[in-house]
């Protein structure tokens, strides 16, 4: 079953809206070191997340240093860390290595530039990117776009055979994040079979101001390819 992620959830309307549409995780978006509409502090993440009810995981989203991002988690405790910058297979690794007495799992976001279709990383290419960061401890990959003016929350999707090259190549699960709206999130979970779709923009009247009804309509879509019919 593909699972759903609702990220970039700000106050407890907004996690009461996801919990009641049935996500199966919540994204907070924690310090981010490049400025999105979604950035929350340490305080407040960490007092969302534990509104949480039972079985629903929590993922705080993060970018920066090693140490600052397990200083994040350590404080905040989520379920989840989902490191979304520009960190190096040795950097991920040490995160890894870090939270483990934490209990807390890591994932990792590998951004794509949806104009050049190579990946923020080291190595471009998206299949050596990807297979390269399942080396290094984590739980799940993260595959999302990017763009010139925004690192996350892109609002534009990836080319399906892109993601579902770099899938075909993962032992571990994977995420499938950027551009995803009630409208094509259905195609998508058919097309690709991710592990779990990751959506923030798409369920939003403006960015930062979640709609319930668009996050709704969202995971219905979700279970209704799942199901092999049509979401209402």
């Amino acid at each position: 079953m593909t699972r759903v992620k609702i990220c970039g959830l700000m106050n407890p309307s907004d996690v009461a809206m996801a919990v009641g549409a049935g996500a199966d995780a919540l994204g907070f978006v924690t310090e981010y070191p490049i400025p999105v509409p979604w950035n929350l502090d340490q305080d407040v993440s960490r007092h969302l997340i534990a509104q949480a009810p039972p079985f629903v995981t929590t993922t705080a989203v993060v970018g920066g240093s090693v140490a600052n991002m397990v200083a994040i988690a350590r404080h905040v405790r989520p379920d989840v860390l989902q490191l979304h910058g520009d960190e190096t297979v040795d950097e991920v690794r040490e995160v890894c290595a870090a939270l483990v007495p934490d209990g807390i799992k890591v994932i990792k976001a590998l951004r794509i530039d949806i104009d050049t279709g190579l990946a923020q990383f080291s190595d471009p290419d998206p299949v050596g990117a990807a297979s390269a960061l399942a080396t290094a401890g984590i739980a799940a990959l993260v595959i999302d776009s990017k763009t010139s003016t925004r690192p996350a929350g892109t609002g534009v999707p990836l080319d399906r055979d892109l993601v579902l090259r770099v899938a075909e190549t993962l032992a571990i699960p994977f995420i499938l994040a950027g551009g995803l709206n009630p409208a094509n999130v259905g195609d998508a979970v058919e097309q690709v079979r991710p592990f779990a779709v990751d959506v923030i923009s798409g369920i939003e009247e403006r960015a930062g101001v979640k709609d319930a009804c668009l996050m709704n309509a969202f995971v219905a879509a979700v279970r209704g390819a799942q199901s092999g019919g049509s979401a209402a």
